[in-house]
């Protein structure tokens, strides 16, 4: 097993079993649901966005270990974030998980490079990238967003 996929495996265990920002927090300016209908997965965002800066980022729903690593990782890495940065960062890591990208890493992303690994899963890369499309949705004043193109 390579580092990589050695890395990936530990960091979806570990976000998994100890998310970061799990739950609905009582204060929010945004927020919206994620659906990825293949597999059932559902993710909800929760943004406080003061000053165009996202002071603090949630999420919470049924789903599964890639989902929920990927939006725990995610709520990690875009705390503090500006919304402009944060729009950056969406359409980095979805060229990133593109599985027609070769590319295993981008040097911005830091962390969440670990979760290119699910592009040897291509039918798992929707579950990666759903919180994502839910943050960006959540941020354009939608309440709902798919994996879905």
């Amino acid at each position: 097993m390579t580092d990589l996929n050695q890395l990936y495996k530990t960091a979806v265990l570990e976000h998994n079993r100890n998310p970061v920002n799990y739950g609905k927090p009582d204060t929010m300016s945004h927020q919206a649901q994620g659906l990825n209908a293949i597999c059932g997965d559902m993710i909800n965002v929760y943004l406080l966005i003061e000053d165009e800066q996202i002071q603090q980022i949630y999420f919470d729903g049924e789903c599964c270990a890639i989902a929920m690593a990927s939006a725990s990782m995610m709520c990690a890495f875009l705390s503090g974030k500006t919304v402009s940065e944060a729009r950056q960062y969406f359409e980095r890591f979805n060229t990133l998980m593109d599985k027609t990208n070769t590319q295993t890493e981008d040097p911005i992303l830091g962390g969440l490079n670990v979760l290119s690994s699910v592009k040897k899963f291509p039918s798992r890369i929707k579950s990666a990238t759903l919180c994502w499309h839910a943050m960006l949705a959540a941020m354009d004043g939608q309440d709902f967003a798919t994996t879905e193109k």
